[in-house]
């Protein structure tokens, strides 16, 4: 297994085994570096929307995590909430045709007007985006993914390394930001989201 740092408190796990116990241990051993614990020390439990939370929210830490197969990605923050989430290319031209009919009508039609070969890239960026920032609100997806809408802060056709942005949720203002890397020859897009305001 190895661990790959994507910004101080973001990183990437691969090459690990595919089950729920794998990433758990992965998780409590994390976050245990992280708070100077061990990793038996460490006690989760779901907050509200069921995310998963320190049961000790006195230790001033925020996470948030997101797996494909093979692959483990794990966001903190001393700041405030966390979202992440992580997608395969293999798995964004899978799903793309039904996944895009849930986004809102601009990032539709901005999809839409791209040329065929960047469209599976453009909807990972999406995908990743939105869904790290509903993960930080608390939320998920279970309200649909027409909200947060990306399009008017997006060009679909810029390839990565892409910028941070500031996406907004009602009156909620989120930072995304995006990290595009192989591993082992499948193109990886990771994303993270943080409560702009924390981050000022």
């Amino acid at each position: 297994m190895d661990r790959i740092r994507l910004d101080q408190e973001t990183w990437l796990y691969t090459g690990m085994g595919d089950d729920s116990e794998t990433r758990a241990r992965i998780l409590r051993r994390h976050l245990g570096l992280e708070l100077n614990l061990p990793p038996d020390a460490v006690t989760l439990r779901s907050g509200p929307g069921g995310k998963p939370e320190l049961a000790d929210t006195a230790l001033g830490l925020w996470f948030n995590l997101s797996h494909c197969p093979g692959l483990l990605l794990i966001a903190t923050s001393r700041r405030g909430n966390v979202g992440a989430d992580l997608e395969t290319m293999a798995r964004c031209r899978q799903s793309a045709d039904l996944a895009a009919r849930e986004f809102s009508t601009a990032e539709r039609k901005m999809l839409a007007a791209l040329p065929a070969t960047s469209r599976p890239l453009a909807f990972a960026r999406l995908w990743t985006g939105k869904e790290a920032v509903l993960k930080a609100r608390g939320t998920g997806i279970v309200q649909g993914l027409a909200q947060p809408d990306l399009a008017p802060i997006l060009d679909g056709e810029i390839p990565p390394p892409w910028t941070h942005i500031v996406a907004e949720m009602g009156d909620d203002h989120y930072t995304v930001s995006w990290y595009t890397l192989p591993i082992h020859e499948a193109m990886v897009v990771a994303a993270r989201a943080d409560d702009a305001a924390a981050m000022a």
